[in-house]
């Protein structure tokens, strides 16, 4: 399986097995420095994650994207804000049951490894750029 259909099984894995809950515009789903309550998938409408500091380095997710994912996986505090920034309907998945489920189907751990990779490889980025600013 390619990673790009691996973390697209994994999204529908995700989808079909999560609590849907909807949050409106303007909601924060966590702010930098917070305890990581967990994983959230945007299933509709869009999330921003920033440093909380200058909106020029603000990164926008939609459909489909996983936010939290490193805090979440290394049950460290977040280290971005995330806002609604369009109303949203999301999956949750708590550092529990994302592990839960990746001991029972462990073909995820492959694809969850990489999208891990991209976000930390991005949230990087964004603090280098913060650094030099």
């Amino acid at each position: 399986m390619t990673s790009e259909a691996g973390a697209a099984h994994l999204r529908y894995v995700l989808e079909q097995r999560t609590e849907k809950v909807r949050k409106p515009k303007s909601t924060v789903l966590f702010r930098r420095g917070d305890k990581a309550s967990g994983v959230f998938l945007v299933l509709s409408g869009k999330l921003s994650l920033d440093l909380g500091v200058d909106s020029a380095l603000t990164r926008s997710y939609g459909a489909g994207a996983l936010v939290g994912l490193p805090s979440t996986i290394t049950r460290h505090n977040y280290s971005m804000t995330a806002t609604v920034t369009e109303d949203a309907e999301l999956g949750f998945w708590t550092p529990d049951a994302l592990e839960s489920l990746l001991r029972n189907q462990p073909d995820l751990c492959q694809p969850l490894l990489v999208m891990l990779g991209e976000k930390v490889a991005d949230n990087h980025d964004i603090e280098r750029a913060w650094l030099e600013a």
